[in-house]
């Protein structure tokens, strides 16, 4: 069965594709499929899995600086959202967002992941698994018939 690691590292290998796409076209489309892949990773990340580790004193700085990554990400990801794809800087943004996820992607993996497999048991780590798929399943299920994300 799966691990919340598989799921994570497969999503991070897909976010790397679809920057890559975006610098290639340079398409808000694009941009907007990062988007859709990175806000509900994150939110998951942050409701399922940085949880486990919040009380682990080996962990907590590593997670604590995880979820400042993600903030920085978001604040950059809401100021290319109201930028026109015509705008100068909007290729060199979207390049700034991918090193700023790039960066959080391998801490994530190296560290934190490293560090949590000698902290969580298989089976936690496939139910947080689990949760993180059905979080995930519901927050697609919303965009799709519209409803409110909050």
């Amino acid at each position: 069965m799966e691990t919340i690691y598989d799921i994570l590292k497969t999503e991070h290998d897909q976010i790397a594709d679809l920057f890559q796409q975006a610098l290639r076209d340079g398409s808000k489309v694009s941009f907007f499929k990062i988007k859709l892949k990175t806000d509900p990773h994150m939110m998951g990340e942050e409701r399922f899995f940085y949880p486990q580790f919040e009380q682990n004193e080996e962990l907590r700085e590593l997670v604590s600086h995880a979820y400042e990554e993600h903030n920085e990400a978001k604040t950059l990801t809401f100021e290319i959202e109201g930028m026109d794809e015509r705008d100068e800087r909007w290729i060199a943004k979207i390049s700034e967002l991918k090193q700023i996820i790039d960066h959080h992607i391998e801490e994530e993996e190296s560290k934190i992941f490293e560090k949590a497999r000698n902290t969580l048991s298989q089976e936690k780590a496939e139910e947080i698994a689990q949760q993180y798929i059905e979080f995930k399943r519901s927050y697609m299920n919303r965009i799709e018939t519209g409803e409110s994300l909050a």
